[in-house]
């Protein structure tokens, strides 16, 4: 005879079992599905490995009924859950996990004119699969109590393993080893240096994101780099700028070309001194905005994205860059179309044609920076009037479609301002900002040596190619002497010219050995932030 206790306790049971397998279906698919985005993996086979631990743990000890409000409590293992969630949302984003630039976002902050609510939008279904395996972990252990049982000893193995942990030992050891050498040995002010020649030249550095030299190899990437080729081989070619450690996102791309140093955090391992940031962006660092302002030359710098974002008009504006126009600035001019980040790359080029055209008509000299958004991870972004071009449409990747149309719409702006004769006295620099992040075709880029893009045409720059080994510091001192200002001995910051007759540190030390150095530095951090000894 069935009594009332009984068939509660067989309901009970039922709804338990109920829960536990809809646990085990959401593990089962979040861990799957995130396996199967950092690694290519299968995502049956990724989430059997899921389902063969719980099945082994939930056998392991005695069978009880879990009762009691406790069951709902949230399981231990969820930390190193949670942690390696956060270490695999960052890696699919952005290629990979670094604590630098996470630092400095901490520091600076990400949020302008709504940048990190379209993110996280375009971020829903890796944010999904996180949820998913969150819940799972969660509904197992509120229905099995052999779960709850093991999980207290299984926190620990899964946080010593966990990828997060690792990077984060990884990080705060080689900060705190003592490297075999100092970057801040090699460290070169460059403020006094005087600019020779009879005419100053004007400059228009154009920042393409993410649009890396890797790109030129046709086998993978097609004709994507077509366009902007008859510009390159016009003049100065480097194909060996490889990407040190903290100079691999858009801002520290940026610094790294522009003072010849890396974007040297604040804070965790480094005194937490976050309070020097009011005296300025690095105000300690040398950088060529600064002599460019200093002998009298206009100087803008143009984005199709908020220049708040994450310090940028900080930096911009502490080194000798009075105009700053962002997304706020120009989209009352075009109010038509954009995305995530900000304008369309035509609209930008077109901002920026203008302005070179009434800058020429002026008397003293012009330094234009514009960095557009058209290839930024995931997929790029393709500018509207490149939408139906067969040259673009034929492309089957998004990114390779992206990439394509904004390198035709920079080759039609510099082809437009030649035309009109205002490239006269003026060096274009086009370069990338830094490797690509995780995109589309990631996975190709990855089977090459991958190198960012540089070239440099215009007055008196002869046609030559230069592969040697570099990084985005060397960049500096080699546009300080494409301006004239002949850095001595091709030295400055912590770069090396590519004219320069002795070794970039690359090349005497290695990449590896150079990054290891950044890291483990505090002197440089300290003399280029203003910090004094001890705060």
């Amino acid at each position: 005879m069935t009594t009332p206790t009984s068939q509660t306790h067989e309901t009970g049971s039922m709804a338990q079992a109920i829960g536990w397998m809809i646990g085990v279906t959401l593990a089962f698919f979040g861990f799957g599905f995130m396996l199967h985005s950092l690694w290519d993996a299968d995502i049956a086979m990724s989430g059997l490995m899921v389902l063969a631990a719980i099945v082994l743990v939930s056998f392991a000890g005695p069978r009880r009924r879990h009762e009691g409000r406790s069951r709902f409590l949230p399981p231990l293992v969820l930390i190193p859950a949670l942690m390696f969630a956060f270490w695999h949302f960052i890696t699919i984003k952005f290629g990979h996990f670094g604590f630098g630039p996470i630092l400095f976002h901490a520091q600076y902050g990400v949020e302008a004119n709504g940048i990190v609510g379209e993110f996280l939008h375009s971020s829903r279904v890796p944010l999904l699969f996180i949820a998913a395996l969150v819940a799972g972990l969660w509904l197992i252990s509120a229905t099995d109590y052999r779960f709850r049982r093991i999980d207290r000893f299984a926190v620990l193995p899964l946080l010593v393993a966990n990828p997060f942990t690792v990077s984060a030992f990884e990080y705060v050891g080689i900060a705190r080893a003592s490297p075999d050498w100092s970057i801040a040995e090699r460290f070169v002010e460059s403020e006094a240096l005087e600019q020779t020649g009879e005419a100053a030249p004007n400059l228009l550095h154009i920042i393409l994101e993410s649009s890396e030299h890797t790109l030129y190899d046709r086998s993978d990437f097609g004709d994507v780099m077509d366009p902007l080729i008859p510009f390159a081989e016009r003049g100065l070619q480097l194909t060996g700028v490889q990407q040190a450690a903290l100079t691999g996102w858009s801002l520290a791309g940026d610094l790294a070309s522009h003072c010849g140093v890396p974007l040297l955090p604040l804070g965790l391992v480094s005194y937490n001194s976050f309070h020097v940031i009011e005296r300025g962006f690095m105000s300690g660092a040398a950088c060529l905005g600064g002599l460019l302002r200093r002998d009298g030359y206009n100087t803008s710098v143009m984005h199709t994205s908020p220049l708040q974002f994450a310090g940028a008009d900080k930096l911009y504006s502490s080194h000798g860059w009075d105009h700053l126009l962002g997304l706020p600035e120009l989209r009352p001019h075009y109010p038509v179309g954009g995305n995530a980040w900000g304008l369309d790359d035509e609209d930008l080029y077109d901002a920026v044609y203008e302005r070179v055209a009434k800058l020429s008509a002026g008397s003293e000299p012009f330094a234009i920076v514009m960095a557009n958004a058209g290839g930024h991870a995931p997929k790029g972004f393709v500018s509207r009037s490149c939408r139906g071009r067969p040259t673009v449409e034929r492309l089957d990747d998004p990114s390779l479609q992206a990439y394509r149309c904004t390198h035709e719409l920079a080759a039609a702006m510099l082809a437009r301002l030649e035309a009109g004769g205002y490239l006269d006295n003026t060096i274009v620099v086009v370069q990338s900002d830094h490797l690509a992040m995780r995109n589309t075709i990631y996975a190709k880029l990855e089977r090459h040596e991958r190198r960012n893009l540089f070239f440099a045409f215009g007055s008196g720059i002869a046609p030559q190619v230069i592969d040697r080994d570099m990084t985005m510091m060397d960049i500096y001192p080699t546009l300080l002497d494409l301006m004239g200002y002949a850095p001595p001995n091709g030295r400055a910051g912590i770069g090396v010219s590519a004219f320069a007759a002795g070794p970039t540190l690359t090349e005497e030390h290695g990449l590896r050995a150079l990054d290891k150095a950044i890291y483990g530095d505090t002197v440089l951090r300290n003399r280029l932030w203003a910090i004094e000894a001890g705060s």
